[in-house]
């Protein structure tokens, strides 16, 4: 058996196999090949039974062993649509139950063309990121993936039913394209750009070492800032896990992007707009950068000098 069914056991009775029991050879049995194809069916054909026949008893099974499972969507390719079919993740559409990928499909918004996902270490965590805004207040239904392999098989995987995986923290989310009546006109698009035109280069500069772009935002909603990585970046926590096995990664910068009906976001424009060489815009800049790196559970390169700034600011406040 394949290593992702490590948790089947069992006996095959054979009459056709070859007399030499060498581990080498029978390795690279032919026979062997075809009872290990045939048994991986018929496993993955009895989970999948169960899902649609006793609900219940699949609820378990998937508790206790759906990691296992979802670590084949990773080794074995010959067996995703099959393995595609089985997975069952938590949602955005119901705080208590897990929902398969056919069952997200068959909720999804007229016009929309990918199912959205965001991994991260926890429910809590995922749900209160700032990247979810958008899509709670359009009623986006989002899969919640917290297992550490998670963060492996969804680049794997390029598409369910011909719906492609999309990360809502990753690349360019433009959900006006089927937003109905919410849909933002290229008039008013064309002028948020010019009004932002000096600011977004400006926060660049400043904010060189740490991002590789900043970019205004349309998946905020009440947060000033979130912090988003391109289509094939990889994710803080997959490079937690790298970095906790001792392999060592390139430093990716990412992409802040800003909400521009935020008021402190306004404000900082504003400022920008009467007197661009204020120093004090500068941390404010910081301020932004870190609070969108706090808010997605990462690591302050400097907490020290966050904290100092953050207090020098509140305490001119008072």
């Amino acid at each position: 058996m394949p290593n992702y069914l490590r948790f089947v056991k069992g006996v095959v009775d054979a009459h056709d196999l070859s007399l030499n029991v060498s581990r080498e050879i029978l390795q690279h049995d032919r026979q062997i090949r075809g009872v290990r194809r045939r048994l991986v069916k018929k496993v993955l054909g009895a989970i999948k039974d169960m899902q649609s026949k006793d609900a219940e008893r699949y609820t378990k099974v998937w508790a206790q062993f759906g990691r296992a499972l979802k670590e084949g969507l990773v080794e074995d390719t010959d067996s995703t649509e099959a393995l595609l079919e089985l997975v069952s993740a938590a949602s955005t559409h119901d705080p208590e139950k897990t929902t398969t990928l056919r069952e997200y499909v068959g909720r999804m918004k007229d016009g929309q063309d990918a199912i959205y996902y965001l991994t991260g270490e926890s429910r809590s965590m995922v749900e209160n990121s700032p990247h979810m805004e958008a899509f709670a207040a359009k009623g986006y239904e989002v899969l919640i993936l917290t297992d550490p392999v998670d963060e492996v098989w969804v680049d794997r995987v390029p598409a369910f039913d011909g719906h492609r995986l999309q990360s809502i923290a990753k690349g360019q989310v433009d959900l006006d394209a089927s937003a109905g009546d919410d849909r933002e006109t290229g008039a008013e698009k064309a002028q948020r750009e010019q009004d932002f035109a000096a600011l977004l280069p400006w926060l660049g500069t400043t904010l060189s070492e740490q991002v590789k772009q900043v970019r205004l935002s349309s998946r905020l909603t009440t947060s000033a800032a979130c912090i988003v990585g391109d289509a094939h970046d990889v994710t803080p926590t997959l490079e937690k896990m790298y970095r906790a096995m001792g392999q060592q990664l390139p430093t990716v910068k990412r992409i802040l992007e800003i909400n521009p009906a935020h008021p402190l976001v306004t404000a900082l424009r504003t400022a920008h707009d009467a007197n661009a060489d204020d120093p004090a815009l500068a941390e404010i800049a910081e301020l932004i950068y870190g609070s969108a790196l706090l808010a997605e559970g990462g690591d302050l390169p400097d907490p020290a000098r966050f904290t100092r700034l953050l207090t020098d600011r509140l305490t001119r406040t008072l």
